[in-house]
């Protein structure tokens, strides 16, 4: 990364990502030192609320060093993995991820069933769509939400009128099920 220092001015990047949640987090540290590293992994533990079990690095010599060490001793199992993976991954995982600021929430209109319940550390739930399709992937409780009104649903757009029904493609759902509604019905 000698190469791309004027553009980071300095700065390193340490990138954590928990697979199951698919969380990324990217702290920059001025120095590679074993006091900075583990102050910025503190820091991502403290701050996220979520506490690994296992922890995973390459053979850097930033993360074996007394200060690390002591923190991964507080709990956090440890493995080194070999550095020979591509660097292409890590570019192409931050390329698909665009920071999007906003105010409007970012979650989907459409209404899962929980099949299952993980009792992990923290607990992780199994879903499954309308068709009974299972999800793939498991799902904090934190990123769940009880669904208010279940039997409310969304219109994408109407296709066609006929007198005092319209023909509506539902939000979320696929051809088949258009249907034709009234249209005092539709907000």
């Amino acid at each position: 990364m000698h190469p791309y220092s004027r553009f980071n001015e300095g700065y390193h990047i340490l990138t954590v990502i928990d697979v199951l949640s698919k969380h990324a987090w990217a702290v920059p540290l001025k120095g590679k030192g074993g006091n900075e590293t583990a102050d910025a992994i503190a820091e991502i533990i403290r701050d996220s609320e979520r506490c690994s079990s296992n922890l995973q690095t390459d053979m850097g010599k930033e993360f074996y060093n007394t200060d690390v060490e002591r923190l991964v001793k507080k709990g956090i199992g440890r493995r080194a993995i070999q550095s020979h993976v591509k660097k292409q991954h890590v570019k192409d995982f931050y390329a698909q991820r665009k920071l999007q600021v906003g105010y409007t929430p970012d979650w989907t209109t459409k209404v899962f069933k929980i099949v299952k319940v993980q009792h992990t550390n923290p607990v992780t739930y199994l879903l499954e769509d309308y068709r009974g399709k299972s999800v793939a992937g498991a799902f904090y409780e934190h990123e769940l939400h009880r669904a208010t009104y279940p039997d409310v649903y969304f219109v994408e757009k109407i296709l066609r009128r006929r007198g005092d029904e319209v023909y509506v493609k539902w939000l979320g759902f696929d051809g088949p099920h258009n249907s034709w509604i009234h249209k005092d019905n539709v907000i």
